[in-house]
């Protein structure tokens, strides 16, 4: 293992601590006290390798390289994890953007272009229901109204924000110097270790569209209430969950279908519900099964509907997207003069990347995860892969950052 991957391995071990909560949770929420914790050590590992700290009005964490020219090349992933999540998702983008830009700068000097390094917040919708927040607001998509988004706590989104430091100055529009962005991230599956690679170059990021259905009845008491009086919003959960699973089985090699999240209020045995709330996560490579997953989603909202009353919120639609050709043509030529054991790859995971790529030219590096596992505590990358990732990123940087303008054939 050499310094760069040393550092890097060392620095996972080091940052997950600050995701540990006092009752042994793994779990990095956007704006709490281990989020806080994240990103004061983030700045400090910034600032000893240089770059110049600073945050936006939102929280995303940045470390700036200032180099010849105004463009910005942008490195680095999110900091937030789900919870009981793992140390390598999020977290290894931001470390390794570190390190392949500190160390470029070490050996190469002065960037042609400015280089920022970027730790994403609320990328993971794990404490707010918005998701992607960091890289839309980038984007100029993040509008006031979501400051009053409500976490599990009735705590909004803007006062968690103000809560670390944030919202001191006024919304921003999109970033107008970006001019790139390139995120490592682990593949989050299991196709790079069955293939033998070490490298994966992403062509395109499935489209997602999640959200919550509430079904709304009266609750009553379970013993007393006749089956012909009540309104009962479980069985129509039941039905909506088994409809959307069939139409998902009729597209079972274009998409996934998951309802990972039921909640039932009052939740007692002896009780009838009041209320039952369920969530869908849809996810599709071609465009028009989204598009359809959402008339789904409509149709049965409407057959179900009668004494109980059904509602949707749909936080994320985002669609199937291609990132950019000539970053994917660049990374292709280097993993061939590099000698990489590589493949090309689609990611079944949404990423900030896949919001980035719609305003701004977009590229994503994928290293193996260890069996395929990740959101989850045992997830895992080999010390060899994340020095193969670390180096394949420098080179990319170095391609697209470092090399002056008309000295290479990719630039224009």
């Amino acid at each position: 293992m050499d310094k760069q991957a040393k550092w890097i391995t060392e620095a996972v071990e080091a940052i997950a601590e600050t995701a540990v909560k006092e009752d042994g949770e793994y779990w990095r929420g956007t704006y709490t006290r281990e989020d806080d914790n994240a990103v004061a050590l983030l700045k400090k590992y910034m600032e000893s390798k240089g770059m110049e700290v600073y945050s936006d009005a939102v929280g995303n964490l940045f470390g700036r390289i200032t180099g010849n020219r105004p463009e910005v090349v942008m490195t680095g992933s999110h900091r937030d994890t789900v919870r009981r999540g793992g140390k390598y998702d999020g977290m290894l983008g931001v470390l390794t953007a570190i390190e392949a830009a500190a160390s470029l700068t070490e050996e190469l000097g002065k960037p042609e272009k400015t280089v920022e390094v970027v730790a994403f917040c609320e990328e993971e919708s794990s404490r707010f229901p918005t998701s992607y927040l960091g890289s839309r607001y980038l984007c100029g998509e993040f509008s006031e109204r979501e400051l009053a988004d409500l976490d599990d706590d009735a705590i909004t989104l803007g006062e968690a924000m103000k809560r670390s430091g944030y919202l001191k100055e006024a919304l921003a529009d999109k970033r107008t110097d970006l001019e790139r962005f390139v995120e490592l991230h682990i593949e989050q599956g299991g196709v790079l270790e069955r293939e033998q690679k070490q490298i994966g170059i992403v062509t395109a990021i499935v489209g997602l569209f999640c959200g919550e259905v509430y079904f709304k009845g009266h609750q009553n008491h379970a013993g007393t209430t006749p089956m012909y009086m009540r309104k009962d919003p479980m069985p129509a959960a039941a039905e909506f969950i088994y409809r959307l699973n069939q139409w998902a089985m009729g597209h079972q090699y274009d998409l996934v279908c998951t309802v990972g999240k039921l909640n039932i209020k009052p939740g007692n045995t002896n009780v009838i519900a009041d209320e039952v709330m369920l969530t869908f996560d849809i996810r599709s490579s071609k465009a028009e099964l989204i598009q359809e997953a959402a008339a789904m989603i409509e149709t049965l909202k409407k057959e179900l509907e009668g004494d109980i009353e059904i509602s949707v919120a749909v936080p994320c639609d985002e669609p199937p997207v291609a990132l950019d050709e000539e970053g994917v043509t660049i990374m292709d030529l280097l993993a061939q003069k590099g000698n990489y054991n590589y493949m090309k790859i689609t990611s079944g995971a949404g990423h900030d990347s896949q919001v980035l790529a719609q305003a701004f030219p977009t590229n994503m590096i994928f290293v193996p995860s260890v069996r395929g596992i990740s959101h989850n505590e045992k997830e895992f990358t080999r010390a060899e892969d994340i020095e193969a990732g670390v180096h394949f990123l420098r080179y990319f940087l170095q391609e697209t950052a470092w090399k002056k303008l008309g000295s290479d054939n990719h630039e224009q």
